[in-house]
């Protein structure tokens, strides 16, 4: 009877097949267990904050998070000290690719100025409301809000090279799509060679730039603030020297954001003068280490940074990068001890088989293990086990590809996924059916966690399941059957009955319990097919 069964499955697997998506993933069942948050290289913020609750410096700090780097200052960089400065002109992209960017003058008053032709002839003043973007006919031009009636053109139109300069250090400008007001600097569009759309930045100096930073809380010890603010500007230091003058930007570059650095989680996030507020202690820190940078030889260097680790630092090389001799591995349990107060030194996630399946061809996912770790316990390859194109298949990927896929913290994790049916592996033969089958809610198996393939299958049993594969409309009543009564699938029974799948093993019996036998089968299914 054990043949039957291969036909009830192989015959509903033409079905499931043709019916779910190629990616599709069963979606339960997977734990992903962690410590850390963020790529894990350079910079640990929470191991610097226990570093400094146990009254390390922030030179002390910088020196076991960047072994053999050195802290200079600015000024005395005999390579590109001239173009740098304190005061360098640095970009900062605000907001890109936008149809149109709206501003507003909350203090004081700025002249709106066509770069290109050296237009400023327009001045907005404070409580005014403005936009810039498309004329219509090829140009960009300067708009003012005009009541309830709209935007007002003002001319002429230029191209959309254009700045909102400040008349006074007291002009405040506000951003309603970014939530933040700027003081320092000139606001700045340019039009994406790629996408014709506008791009924002903030063009303001380094010391500037660093007083609006958002990167660490506050209150946290003052070593452990100003180690953040050395990082930050060494940060934008090594971002303008590798970008140059904005004159000189590269088509990428341009396309990109037209700034030296992005305002984003991926690079640094900027709060502007919102983020100035209140924030006083912050403000110190940058004052006390204005103008130090973190250098190796000559050079000032990428300062990466990340929230915490699993206990140690990923080495830059070992993140998909370059070997940098200043960007290795070393020991960060400092972020998941007690004075660190780490809400990510430990974290769970569950869910999202989906998802990471989808990500990598399965159409069912059974398993994932990762197979090796880098020195800093990192993820560094994870195997996954499922069912690709009805048949079982390997995958062997990156700890970040999957890390990325799921949205995870880190990349310092273990994972688990629960099989559906502990009976049935990626191996058996028919793994791909069954779980299609399971996906469909064709059958919910023997028991909760469990299939039982061996089994043979009976005609009440092969009624639910029919119902299910051809969402058939449920009949509860009028059957001519006299021996279906109190059986769990007797509907189900009454509703193949009155779509004229069966006519029962008799004129007034059905046989539920009887095995479904090849032929019965095959009757089954043809009836069944014609009612499509």
């Amino acid at each position: 009877m054990f043949k039957a069964w291969r036909v009830v499955v192989g015959c509903l697997a033409v079905m499931v097949l043709s019916v779910l998506n190629p990616h599709h993933a069963i979606g339960d069942g997977l734990t992903a267990t962690g410590e850390g948050w963020g790529h894990g290289v350079g910079f640990s913020q929470y191991g610097a904050r226990a570093m400094a609750d146990a009254g390390d410096s922030a030179h002390e700090i910088l020196s076991h998070y960047f072994p053999g780097t050195t802290l200079r200052q600015i000024d005395t960089l005999s390579v590109g000290s001239q173009f740098v400065g304190t005061e360098a002109p640095m970009w900062v992209g605000l907001l890109q690719n936008q149809p149109e960017i709206t501003f507003q003058i909350e203090e004081g008053a700025a002249d709106l100025c066509f770069d290109l032709v050296g237009d400023c002839s327009v001045t907005a003043v404070k409580g005014e409301k403005w936009k810039f973007g498309p004329d219509g006919f090829g140009q960009c031009a300067f708009a003012r809000q005009a009541g309830q009636s709209g935007y007002v053109l003002f001319a002429p139109s230029g191209d959309c090279s254009a700045s909102v300069s400040p008349t006074s250090t007291e002009t405040t400008i506000r951003i309603p799509l970014k939530g933040r007001s700027y003081r320092h600097g000139t606001l700045r569009f340019r039009e994406s060679p790629t996408s014709g759309r506008l791009h924002l930045s903030v063009q303001l100096g380094v010391e500037d730039y660093l007083r609006g930073i958002q990167e660490m809380p506050e209150f946290w010890p003052g070593a452990a603030l100003e180690a953040q603010a050395i990082v930050s500007r060494s940060i934008a230091v090594f971002r303008l020297l590798e970008h140059g003058p904005a004159t000189t930007f590269d088509s990428q570059r341009v396309s990109l954001c037209a700034c030296h650095v992005l305002d984003h989680d991926s690079e640094q996030t900027y709060g502007g003068y919102t983020a100035e507020l209140g924030h006083s202690y912050w403000l110190g820190r940058v004052g006390a280490t204005s103008g130090k940078v973190l250098t190796m030889g000559n050079q000032v260097v990428w300062a990466r940074f990340t929230s915490s680790t699993g206990g140690r630092t990923e080495a830059n090389d070992a993140a998909g990068g370059e070997f940098l001799p200043y960007l290795v591995s070393v020991d960060d349990s400092a972020s998941a001890s007690t004075p660190a107060d780490n809400p990510y030194s430990s974290w769970v996630h569950a869910g999202g088989q989906a998802e990471l399946g989808a990500k990598f061809g399965f159409m069912w996912l059974t398993d994932a293990t990762v197979e090796s770790r880098h020195a800093s316990g990192t993820a560094q390859t994870v195997l996954l086990t499922g069912i690709i194109s009805g048949r079982p298949a390997t995958v062997t990927t990156t700890g970040n590809a999957v890390r990325d896929a799921l949205r995870l913290h880190s990349s310092y994790f273990d994972i688990h996924v629960a099989p559906r049916f502990t009976d049935v592996d990626s191996s058996h033969p028919f793994a791909g059916e069954i779980l299609g089958l399971s996906e469909l809610g064709i059958t919910t198996g023997c028991t909760q966690t469990s299939f039982c393939p061996s089994e043979n299958v009976t005609r009440e049993q092969m009624a639910a399941f029919l119902v299910r594969a051809f969402n058939l409309t449920v009949q509860d009543s009028g059957d001519p059957f006299i021996d279906d009564s109190g059986s769990i699938f007797e509907s189900e029974i009454e509703t193949l009955y009155h779509h004229g799948i069966t006519s029962g093993c008799t004129q007034t019996s059905f046989c539920p319990l009887e095995n479904v036998n090849r032929e019965q089968m095959a009757a089954f299914l043809v009836r069944a097919l014609t009612i499509l």
